[in-house]
């Protein structure tokens, strides 16, 4: 396996440093004025199915169980920074270990990927139609069955500017919890806190202070 995995590896790190763009290359490809909003890009940038894209097949992907703990740390690694250069990130919001990512990765390695240029793309983590808790992370990490939790208890209802901020940070505040577990206060969402709030009605600014505001007007100089 050692041998194999060595292989394995290599042509993985080919990949990474081996992107081939869908987009049209030159000047003109990176144009500002061609930006488009992440919406539109979902429905209109090319897709190609990953396999193809990475030249990286589902099948050259051991099953977890036939890798110790360190060869999947060193795959699971290696396959995340070569997703992360075909910008289809693989983000988990919760705490999952290791062993479990692999497996919901090479689980769902021969998905469609869309070929984005302006926003970034996300590792489906789920086949479509997949049961709440049936997926490759199961009913413990399972991320639809997370968030479904997480907002069962809210209603579609008009709100105020103040209760839509309360209501942001009280779902910010759940999901640190969860994916944080004991440390979630190390991440609190003060900026969503009115009890953090400078004299003037601010928002809490992260300690940017005078310094951000000089940085602005810095940019703003050929305004002057």
């Amino acid at each position: 396996m050692d041998k194999y995995l060595a292989q394995l590896l290599a042509d993985i790190a080919y990949s990474t440093a081996n992107v081939s763009s869908p987009h049209p290359t030159g000047e003109q490809s990176d144009n500002i004025w061609d930006w488009i909003s992440d919406e539109e890009e979902d429905k209109t940038a090319p897709r190609r199915l990953l396999e193809d894209w990475t030249g990286i097949r589902k099948a050259q992907l051991p099953p977890d169980e036939q890798l110790t703990d360190e060869q999947v740390q060193l795959l699971f690694e290696a396959l995340k920074k070569m997703l992360d250069a075909y910008n289809w990130m693989f983000v988990l919001q919760i705490q999952v270990p290791e062993r479990i990512q692999y497996r919901a990765l090479r689980d769902n390695f021969d998905q469609e990927a869309i070929c984005k240029r302006w926003h970034m793309g996300f590792f489906e983590l789920c086949k479509k139609g997949t049961p709440h808790g049936e997926c490759a992370l199961g009913e413990e990490y399972c991320h639809c069955a997370f968030f479904a939790e997480m907002f069962s208890h809210f209603v579609d209802e008009e709100l105020t500017p103040e209760e839509e901020r309360r209501r942001h940070l009280e779902i910010e505040i759940r999901h640190l919890k969860r994916k944080y577990d004991d440390d979630w206060m190390k991440y609190y969402p003060y900026h969503l806190d009115p009890n953090y709030d400078d004299e003037n009605g601010n928002p809490y600014d992260y300690g940017f202070g005078e310094d951000f505001d000089e940085e602005a007007d810095e940019d703003d100089w050929w305004r002057k």
